[in-house]
C-alpha cells in the first residue's frame, strides 16, 4: 500500500481547502483599461485645447451680438380693482327697489359691475370694434389677405394684450415700443369701461321700462274691469228697478222687519235689489251712468300709480359712471424683459464649451478609424 506525505486536517477529507490555490483580483484589468481611457481622453482634449476655447469663444460672440441685436421687449402693465360705490351709485336702482309691489328692477353693485367688465374684455365683437377704432388691423396682420379670418386677427390680438386674474386683475402688453404699449392698454381699459358702463345703463333703463309697461298693462287692467263692473252694475240696477215700479216700492223697505200677512218676518237672507225702491235705483243709475271715472273706486289703482310715477322719474346720469376703478395705470417700462442678455451669453458659453468637447473627441475618433483601416 503506498505511503502519502500528507497529512489530513481533519477526519472528513472533504473540509480540507485546497492548498496552494492563488485567487485573482476582481477586475484589475477593467480597472487598468478605464484609467488608461480617462488618461488617453484627458491628453486628446489637452492636445486640442485651442480647438475647444477656439468654439467656446466663437459661441459666446455669438450669443453676445445675438442678445445686442435681438428686439428689445418692454412690457406695459395696468392694475384694475371693481368701482367703489359712488362709480355706479346712478344706477344701483336702490330708490326704485325700495318701493313697495316693483319687482324685476335689476340693480347694479361693485361686483356685478367689475364682473361685466371682465366679461365684456373677452368678447369677440367689442375686441373687434376696438381694433377697428383704433386702427391696430395692419399692425396685427399686415399680410392679411382676403382670406384671413377675423378669428384669426382676433386670436393674435389675444396673445398680445394679456389679461391675468391671479391674485389680482391686471392688463398687459408686450411690445418693443414701450410708449406705445402703455398708451395701448390704457385706451383698452378705458374703452372696455365705456362699452361696460352703456351696457350697464341699457340694461337699467330695459328693466325700468319693463316695469313701466307691466304696471301700465295692470292699471289699464284695472280700469278696464271697474268699467265693466259698472256696466253690469247698471244693469242689475236697471232690472231691480222695473221690478221696483211694478210692485209700487217707492222708498228703501226696511229688510229687518217685513210684514207678510200680520205676521213679523226677520230677514236674514240677501236683500233684493228691488227693496232699494224705485226712487233711489233711479238716482243710482243716473249717478254710474254719469261717472267719468272709475279710478277712485278701483282698490290697489293708487298704489301703482305710485310705482309709476317714480319709475318714470328716475333718470340714470352716465357721467362719472364706471364699472373698473384702474388702480394703477399702465406707464412705459425703462426696463425691457426680453432679451435676458446675462442668460443669453451664459448659455452660449455652456453650449460653446460642451460643443467644443465633442468636436475634439469626433475629429479623434475620425483619426483612429483612419489609422485602423489603414494597418
Amino acid at each position: 500500500m503506498p505511503i502519502t506525505d500528507s497529512k489530513p486536517t481533519s477526519d472528513n477529507p472533504q473540509t480540507q481547502a485546497p492548498q496552494n490555490v492563488q485567487y485573482a483580483a476582481p477586475y484589475p484589468q477593467q480597472f487598468e483599461d478605464d484609467t488608461i481611457d480617462l488618461y488617453e481622453l484627458w491628453i486628446t482634449l489637452w492636445n486640442k485645447k485651442w480647438l475647444v476655447i477656439a468654439v467656446t469663444v466663437i459661441a459666446a460672440l455669438v450669443s453676445v451680438v445675438y442678445a445686442l441685436l435681438a428686439p428689445q421687449i418692454y412690457k406695459a402693465e395696468a392694475l384694475l380693482l371693481p368701482p367703489s360705490a359712488t362709480d355706479v351709485k346712478s344706477i344701483n336702482l336702490q330708490g326704485v327697489q325700495g318701493v313697495q309691489g316693483v319687482q324685476g328692477v335689476q340693480g347694479v353693485t361693485s361686483n356685478t359691475a367689475f364682473a361685466a367688465f371682465k366679461n365684456n374684455l373677452s368678447s369677440r365683437s367689442l375686441q373687434k370694434k376696438f381694433i377697428d377704432e383704433y386702427g391696430l388691423m395692419d399692425i396685427l396682420a399686415p399680410n392679411r389677405t382676403p382670406e384671413t379670418r377675423d378669428i384669426e386677427i382676433l386670436e393674435g390680438f389675444s396673445k398680445m394684450m394679456k389679461i391675468e386674474d391671479k391674485g389680482g386683475f391686471s392688463i398687459s402688453m408686450e411690445s418693443n415700443d414701450p410708449v406705445f404699449a402703455a398708451k395701448l392698454v390704457n385706451d383698452y381699459v378705458g374703452f372696455f369701461d365705456l362699452e361696460t358702463v352703456r351696457q350697464l345703463v341699457s340694461d337699467a333703463r330695459n328693466s325700468i321700462q319693463e316695469q313701466i309697461v307691466d304696471i301700465e298693462y295692470k292699471i289699464g287692467s284695472k280700469r278696464q274691469m271697474a268699467k265693466q263692473r259698472r256696466e253690469d252694475q247698471i244693469l242689475r240696477f236697471g232690472e231691480a228697478l222695473i221690478i221696483a215700479r211694478k210692485l209700487a216700492i217707492k222708498d228703501r223697505v226696511d229688510t229687518n222687519t217685513v210684514v207678510q200677512n200680520n205676521q213679523l218676518n226677520i230677514s236674514t237672507s240677501n236683500t233684493p235689489l228691488y227693496y232699494r225702491g224705485f226712487k233711489a235705483l233711479d238716482a243710482e243709475i243716473v249717478f254710474l251712468k254719469n261717472r267719468k271715472s272709475d279710478d277712485p273706486f278701483i282698490g290697489g289703482l293708487r298704489d301703482l300709480q305710485e310705482q309709476l310715477t317714480l319709475l318714470r322719474s328716475f333718470k340714470i346720469n352716465e357721467s362719472g359712471m364706471h364699472s373698473v376703478t384702474v388702480d394703477q395705470a399702465a406707464y412705459p417700462p425703462k426696463n425691457r424683459i426680453k432679451p435676458n442678455r446675462r442668460l443669453i451669453v451664459s448659455l452660449g458659453t455652456v453650449v460653446g464649451l460642451f460643443l467644443g468637447i465633442f468636436l475634439v473627441f469626433f475629429v479623434s475618433f475620425i483619426q483612429k478609424q483612419k489609422e485602423a483601416h489603414s494597418v
